[in-house]
This record gives structure tokens, C-alpha cells and sequence, in this order.
């Protein structure tokens, strides 16, 4: 039987914005969550250490209702966040270091084409640097690039173009949402999204869709490759990406037939599998990984739920916490402890277990 979640309230005295929210754990596997005030939407940092949870208004940073702040936390324990500037549109990447903030605007624009500016669908990790200690800490942005509706990339480093152009259709008639990322032991980075293809029919083809970095120093990626595509299936919700040395699995919802499912590679299989099924909480997925093994969570309608991939590939979910809540952020350290923030009831809450 596995052992009990135990749960903690971070902020009691703080209305929290819509549900989404980013959780990030330094190396010592403190966790830290990146959120927004409900009305202003204030990005607040919440720290836990010794048990105790502290918080802190990131100044002059404001987000859009169901927006999420991304998080990570640096090689030096400090906080780093990627985010959609609420008055500019503008990405921004706000980075705490010598217990100040500093805030630099990304440029994203793919081409000078007249239309709007701005991104939208922001995420972003850093580059862990173990292996190219040059890159250590640099900000990789991946975002939907409002003047092309294709996927951009930027990042904050010295070593090849930025933006770059992930995918864009010139003909118009396709657009792209929802990125997600995820670098892997080998620092290989990758990228999940979504495509909608408008033919003019009442329903879009929609598929979902993954690549990776080729080359830093000349900005390329890899030909996208297609991992379903229909117009039975129905994504308007984020990916989620997570890694290992050489297996991926890349999680999303399929509204159309209310099933979480995953594209997993895997000891040399690849195929889309089920999660979970009669999903109906139409919120983002969480996909981490577990000392070599895929864990999702994801918020249905009557709990907080956990999905644990088998080595043999089977799927066993169980409830975290029954409150019917917003999108779900996973981490585990390297121990194997499960860290999940999300939102329920207008409270930020934190579930934390050993595996």
C-alpha cells in the first residue's frame, strides 16, 4: 500500500488567481511555487524551508487570470521565473539574485510582418549545466508568437540565434498553442505543442506534436513529428513534457473523448497510451519523472489525481486529495519524493509523499 500524502496550506491568508500554478524544488528538494493574487494578479513566490512556508511579491509583475508564472530554481538555490506581462504582453524573464529582483523583456517576434506583438502560452526551464557548463542557468522560453500564431523559441545565452522559429504555417490556415518542455539527463531539450489545422469544416484538425533541438549554434530543431492527429480529438489545454535518459512521455487531454492520454517511447516502444478515462475537469496535466519512471498528476473534477506508469506500462491512478481543484504542478526529488502544488477553493495547497 503506498504510503499517504501529507498535506500543508501555503498561503491561508492569500486569495490565489484561477488555478494555475508552477512548482519548482531547488537541490536540497526544498520546493518553491511560483502563483498569482486573485483581482491584481500579483505573482507571489511561496519558499518552503525547515517546514515553514514564506512568501514574497515579485515587484511590478503581473499576470492574466489563468495565466501561469513559470518557475525554476537556479544552480545557487535562487528563484527565476518566465511569464506573460499582463499590461505589455511582453515575455519576461525576472531572475532573484543577491536578495534582488532583476527583469529583462525576451525578444520573441519570428518575423517584422506587421500584426500584434506579444506571446502567449509561455513556458521555460533552465539549462541544468552539468554537461555544458557554459549553458548552466541559461533560460530556455518557449511561446506562441502572437504575430504569426507559430511557436518561437528565445533563450537568456551567448551561444547561437534568439528567437528562433520552432514552427509557423505562412498560409495561415494552421496555428499552434499549448508548448510545454523538457530537457533530459543529456541536456537534450525538448518541445511538446499543439496544431489546428482550420479547414473551414466545423471541427479543426487538431494534432499534437513534438521536437527538439538539432543544433544551439544555428538555432534548428528537428521536423516536428506528429504523435495524433484527427479531427475526433479536441486539445485546447497545455501539454506537459517529462523526460529520462532515453524514454519520453508527453501527456495532454483529449476533450473530445474526456481521456488523459500520454505519448510514451519507452525500452524501444513508442505509442499513445491511456492515463486515465471519463476525465471531466477540463484543466493541464503534470508529467514528471520518477527514477526512470512517468508519473502525471491532474485535477478531475472529484479529486487530485495521480497516474504511476508500470515498467511494463500500465497505469494506476489514485486520489491525492478529493477537492475539486485547478491545474496540478509535479516534481519529485531525487529521492523519489512526490511534491504537488495546485489550487482548491481559492487556497494554495502542497501535497508531499516518499515513493
Amino acid at each position: 500500500m503506498a504510503t499517504p500524502f501529507t498535506f500543508e496550506a501555503v498561503a491561508n491568508d492569500i486569495a490565489v488567481s484561477g488555478g494555475e500554478v508552477s512548482l519548482a524544488l531547488d537541490k536540497a528538494g526544498n520546493p518553491s511555487i511560483a502563483f498569482s493574487q486573485a483581482g491584481s494578479g500579483q505573482i507571489i513566490v511561496a519558499r518552503r524551508n525547515g517546514g515553514s512556508w514564506t512568501h514574497e511579491n515579485v515587484p511590478g509583475s503581473f499576470i492574466g487570470v489563468d495565466i501561469r508564472p513559470w518557475l525554476a530554481i537556479d544552480s545557487t538555490g535562487n528563484p527565476r521565473l518566465g511569464y506573460q506581462d499582463l499590461s505589455s504582453g511582453e515575455l519576461i524573464h525576472a531572475v532573484k539574485s543577491a536578495g534582488q529582483w532583476s527583469f529583462t523583456h525576451i525578444s520573441t517576434k519570428l518575423t517584422p510582418i506587421q500584426g500584434p506583438g506579444g506571446v502567449a502560452g509561455v513556458t521555460f526551464a533552465l539549462h541544468p549545466g552539468r554537461l555544458d557548463t557554459e549553458s548552466r542557468d541559461v533560460g530556455y522560453f518557449v511561446y506562441v508568437d502572437l504575430a504569426t500564431d507559430g511557436i518561437g523559441f528565445a533563450h537568456t545565452g551567448s551561444i547561437g540565434p534568439t528567437p528562433v522559429t520552432v514552427q509557423v504555417d505562412t498560409t495561415e490556415l494552421t496555428t499552434f498553442a499549448d508548448p510545454s518542455v523538457s530537457f533530459d539527463p543529456s541536456e537534450n531539450f525538448f518541445v511538446g505543442y499543439v496544431s489546428f489545422f482550420h479547414s473551414g469544416s466545423p471541427q479543426d484538425f487538431v494534432s499534437v506534436r513534438e521536437t527538439h533541438v538539432v543544433d544551439i549554434e544555428q538555432g534548428t530543431f528537428s521536423t516536428p513529428a506528429v504523435i495524433e492527429g484527427s479531427q475526433q480529438i479536441n486539445v485546447r489545454r497545455p501539454t506537459s513534457i517529462a523526460r529520462t535518459f532515453s524514454d519520453g512521455c508527453l501527456a495532454y487531454f483529449d476533450m473530445a473523448s474526456k481521456i488523459l492520454k500520454a505519448s510514451v517511447s519507452s525500452g524501444g516502444f513508442s505509442g499513445i497510451e491511456t492515463v486515465a478515462a471519463n476525465v471531466n475537469n477540463i484543466v493541464t496535466p503534470s508529467a514528471a519523472a520518477n527514477r526512470g519512471d512517468f508519473r502525471v498528476a491532474y485535477s478531475d473534477t472529484d479529486a487530485i489525481k495521480l497516474a504511476s506508469r508500470s515498467p511494463s506500462g500500465t497505469w494506476t491512478v489514485e486520489p491525492v486529495d478529493a477537492v475539486s481543484a485547478g491545474s496540478p504542478s509535479l516534481a519529485y526529488d531525487n529521492a523519489g519524493t512526490a511534491n504537488i502544488a495546485y489550487v482548491a477553493g481559492g487556497t494554495l495547497k502542497y501535497a508531499r509523499r516518499s515513493e
